[in-house]
């Protein structure tokens, strides 16, 4: 007698298989799907970094204070015995007779930012940001310690606060000295 072979599966070898696939698979999903979502935190978080620093770094270039000179003999204000102003009280921080991006003069100018569109330093707005917002203080601390009582106008801390389309929130920070 001949015995028949059966090349091939059965129909409920196919079954079983394809089940053991679609599990198989909605695990795998499961597991790369989050990670998926997270893979542009870094990208975001190098967005706002570079924001950040170059603000910072725009910022850091200005002068101290509005009555500080820019040309010789360069009489720092303060420095009351040589002649030269007093330096800009804190309330009376922010861009001085309607300046604008472009005619920042002073570090405590860049104050006026802060809930505004982002933009370069020609005014002009920045589409890859938009997603973004800034908070930017100034303030008097002399002393280094994040109380700013009783401080002389020696430095002022300027702090740069970045927020993301995702609500975390890039600090950065740094001193200006009146020198």
């Amino acid at each position: 007698m001949r015995v028949l072979k059966h090349n091939g599966f059965t129909l409920i070898e196919l079954i079983i298989g394809i089940v053991m696939f679609a599990i198989a698979l909605s695990i795998i999903t499961a597991l790369i799907a989050p990670q998926a979502q997270k893979s542009v935190e870094p990208i975001i978080a190098l967005r706002a970094s570079e924001l950040g620093q170059s603000l910072m770094n725009e910022i850091q270039s200005k002068s101290f204070d509005e009555h500080n000179d820019r040309s010789a003999p360069f009489k720092r204000c303060g420095e009351i015995s040589l002649g030269a102003q007093a330096c800009t009280a804190t309330n009376d921080f922010g861009s001085d007779n309607a300046e604008t991006r472009t005619s920042y003069n002073d570090v405590d100018d860049y104050i006026e930012l802060s809930g505004q569109p982002i933009t370069n330093s020609l005014g002009e707005a920045l589409s890859e940001y938009s997603d973004f917002s800034l908070v930017i203080t100034v303030q008097y601390d002399s002393d280094f310690n994040a109380a700013t009582n009783n401080d002389g106008t020696t430095f002022k801390r300027i702090t740069i606060e970045v927020t993301s389309s995702q609500g975390e929130v890039y600090g950065f920070s740094a001193y200006k000295g009146n020198y």
